[in-house]
């Protein structure tokens, strides 16, 4: 997943609003030219899920998500086995409605579910009650336990332009804002996993189009993120030797990022198949103690690198409707996407299906 959500950013929607049966470039027929029609509104509900045990070193090697916190766990004398696991589940709402036919605005309103599934394993004397009493009692947690967190993640507005539309490509620009209201991490809770950042973020994309022809297509974007800095209460160092007392505001700038899809598509009918190869890639964070506190802690490993694949299967309802078979056009878009290579990124596997229409 792009960053906790992510993928699919801004606007996808239908360019073309005919009841005639027309012929429709490919980029419209499958909803890829990414503008709403003139005077009308476009819409696309995704839903998402994926999971992850495992994650890619700052070496790139992949290796169990507890491993540093079982290492840690054993090294303090604590006979006890953790094991992890977290399961996302993500919804989100784009609304655009089409100035013209070459400018749309709109807004994405995203919603998530995390739940990270705790377990210990007592491997001799020393075991989970321990540890449940150092952490409950010394450091001042919540007792270590399964997690679930849900709410609003933090939601964009924005525009597309198509600065340019040719017989066989087109390209789009695009800008927004992502505000950060989504809830914060809680600093005594070391299961839990917020919906968003928290970051509010200067958004920049461009999107290029091109019918190869025989049913052949290329799409190629390229985005990038401007993370703010903003204030966050946290822990400022190794959570498994930070007292609660230690957390203090400090001031957070996270990582500028980028992401990059080059995908192959091929159409025949109401159909179109594509393949994805998609980067990830975030500078590292950078944190700030008014009080001259070390935080060195929270920003190690935090520069993000992640090679993604994904594969797509999209029907297409706008012929249909043209026909007067379908009441309302529709897109239904199903896409899987795993990781294969990474640094400081999750071992996740995402599973989209997208619902898109006009009206």
């Amino acid at each position: 997943m792009g960053r906790g959500v992510g993928l699919g950013i801004l606007l996808l929607s239908v360019s073309a609003w005919a009841g005639d049966d027309v012929p429709l470039p490919a980029a419209s027929t499958h909803g890829l030219d990414a503008l709403a029609p003139a005077g009308h509104w476009a819409a696309r509900f995704t839903v998402l899920r994926n999971g992850y045990t495992h994650r890619y070193t700052d070496g790139g090697k992949r290796v169990d998500m507890d491993r540093d916190y079982n290492t840690q766990l054993a090294g303090a004398g604590f006979n006890v086995q953790l094991d992890t696991r977290a399961v996302t589940e993500f919804t989100e709402l784009m609304l655009g409605y089409g100035v013209t036919d070459s400018f749309t605005v709109g807004a994405i309103l995203p919603w998530a579910r995390t739940t990270n599934r705790v377990r210990l394993t007592d491997t001799g004397l020393v075991g989970s009650a321990a540890l449940q009493g150092v952490l409950t009692g010394m450091l001042g947690y919540r007792p270590l336990g399964s997690t679930s967190t849900a709410g609003f993640a933090d939601p964009t507005v924005g525009a597309l332009w198509r600065f340019h539309k040719g017989a066989r490509d087109s390209a789009v620009a695009g800008i927004g804002v992502r505000f950060g209201v989504a809830r914060a991490d809680d600093p005594d809770n070391l299961a839990d996993i917020p919906p968003g950042d928290g970051s509010t973020d200067l958004r920049f994309r461009i999107e290029y189009f091109r019918e190869l022809g025989a049913g052949w297509d290329v799409r190629l974007l390229a985005e990038h993120q401007v993370q703010l800095p903003d204030t966050v209460r946290v822990r400022p160092g190794n959570p498994l030797a930070t007292p609660a007392a230690a957390t203090e505001t400090l001031k957070r700038d996270l990582g500028d990022y980028q992401e990059f899809d080059l995908e192959l598509g091929k159409a025949w009918g109401d159909w179109r198949a594509s393949l994805t190869w998609h980067r990830y890639q975030e500078a590292s964070d950078r944190y700030t103690s008014r009080a001259g506190t070390d935080t060195s802690f929270l920003s190690a490993n935090t520069r993000t690198v992640a090679d993604q694949a994904r594969v797509g299967l999209i029907w297409s309802g706008i012929r249909a409707w043209q026909a007067g078979r379908l009441p309302l056009p529709l897109i239904v878009k199903l896409e899987v996407q795993d990781a294969v290579a990474g640094r400081n990124f999750v071992d996740v596997r995402d599973v989209y299906l997208r619902v898109t229409s006009f009206f």
